[in-house]
């Protein structure tokens, strides 16, 4: 090989080397789609789309889609609202000292679980009704819904409780970040190209066969 062949493989190699791809695999996270996995974490252990999705429940929203297709929350006819402002915000306090992170990250026994979610159920009727002038509740049909809406906060209080049952919320936090963690860098042969430039003559004596032509 001539000093030319060799300055044009040089060059060859080093802008092959600092093409996007490359550039890619240089600075590739240690761990296989590490930013995902976090998303993932965060998602499973935020609450407050639940909060919210509990709060136009509770206020009676109305969901509907503006001329640009935009979906928005309009407010209820005052005949058709349940609780007041008061009402809403002290049944939301309340429910936020349970869907918390704390609770699911926890570990409790399937007994447990039932005691403290039949301990809720208990206060929270017993809180909703001992206010149910000041939490707007004046109206016989309003406390119509008062049954059917302690019910549905208490199931999803529950539902909180049993992704804590033995611990089964941080065992699959745990479990996901341990797969994770042991996957490749790349995942596809085409994200091999130095194995594909063997399987055509690649010489590690000879530059000129490290990037094909």
């Amino acid at each position: 090989m001539n000093e030319e062949d060799m300055n044009q493989d040089l060059e060859r190699l080093k802008r092959q080397w600092n093409s996007p791809r490359n550039q890619d695999m240089k600075t590739a996270p240690t761990m296989f789609q590490g930013e995902n996995t976090d998303n993932l974490v965060k998602w499973q252990l935020d609450i407050k789309e639940e909060l919210a999705r509990i709060e136009h429940l509770l206020r009676k929203h109305v969901p509907k889609v503006d001329r640009e297709g935009n979906m928005y929350y309009a407010e209820p006819e005052e005949s058709e609202q349940i609780f007041n402002e008061t009402g809403v915000n002290e049944i939301l306090n309340i429910l936020s000292w349970y869907l918390n992170k704390n609770i699911i990250l926890s570990n409790f026994e399937e007994k447990e679980i039932k005691q403290r979610c039949k301990q809720f159920s208990e206060y929270l009727t017993n809180f909703i009704f001992n206010n149910y002038q000041r939490f707007g509740l004046d109206t016989k049909e309003k406390i119509k819904h008062y049954p059917m809406i302690v019910m549905n906060l208490v199931n999803t209080i529950e539902a909180a409780y049993n992704r804590a049952l033995n611990g089964g919320e941080r065992e699959s936090l745990r479990t996901a970040r341990t797969v994770q963690q042991s996957e490749p860098i790349y995942s596809s042969p085409q994200m091999y190209p130095q194995n594909q430039q063997q399987s055509k003559g690649f010489s590690l004596t000879k530059p000129s066969t490290w990037f094909g032509r």
